[in-house]
């Protein structure tokens, strides 16, 4: 063969490894606005994200969960600032450490120590202790509400996973402030937190 075709040859196997080994979507585009595209489905990293009729992130679901981290980026700290003087952060509805993207339809201003890097972080420590072994997580999903139509901080972020276990498969459902909340009732969650992924049979060491 040709050193020409040999060269052609070898060009076209790269591109077809590279493309082997390319997510099943690449991240869609969003501007970091406060309002984006409304009612409108985004997909990224197999993960899928849905706007309100206002163009605020609603629902974000993981079919599988993986533990795998994906770049962080500077939207972050916008949608943080958004949420107002006080303890604000832009918290991942699928986290980054799952492969969720920072962008805008992945991110919402979260309470910082108390939620963000507390209660949300705890849930997903133990939806992290539910991949050990031969375990998986289906359907990770998060949910928002909003108290009315024009806040950007929704007040409750309602959780729901399907871990299986040894074969079995059991539902994990949360519905968790967000709001600064008195130290005893942020332990009462924690525990609450703890007992869900206990009952599931997933591990509680992370929790």
């Amino acid at each position: 063969m040709p050193v020409t075709a040999l060269r052609r040859a070898g060009a076209a196997a790269l591109l077809l490894t590279a493309g082997a080994a390319a997510p099943a979507y690449a991240p869609d585009t969003a501007p970091c606005d406060r309002h984006i595209k409304p009612e409108h489905t985004y997909h990224a990293q197999q993960h899928t994200f849905t706007t309100d009729d206002l163009g605020r992130p609603i629902d974000a679901l993981a079919r599988t969960l993986i533990d795998k981290d994906a770049p962080r980026g500077e939207c972050e700290g916008t949608v943080g600032d958004w949420g107002g003087s006080g303890d604000w952060q832009g918290g991942h509805l699928i986290a980054a450490s799952f492969h969720g993207v920072s962008l805008r339809y992945n991110l919402v201003p979260m309470r910082g120590r108390q939620i963000n890097q507390g209660l949300m972080k705890r849930v997903e420590n133990g939806a992290r202790t539910c991949l050990d072994g031969e375990g998986t997580v289906a359907d990770y999903r998060v949910r928002l509400h909003y108290p009315d139509r024009t806040t950007l901080t929704p007040d409750r972020l309602h959780v729901t996973l399907s871990p299986k276990i040894s074969g079995v498969s059991r539902q994990i459902s949360l519905t968790l402030p967000n709001h600064a909340v008195p130290a005893k009732e942020l332990a009462s969650w924690q525990e609450r937190i703890t007992k869900a992924f206990r009952a599931a049979h997933c591990g509680s060491d992370a929790l």
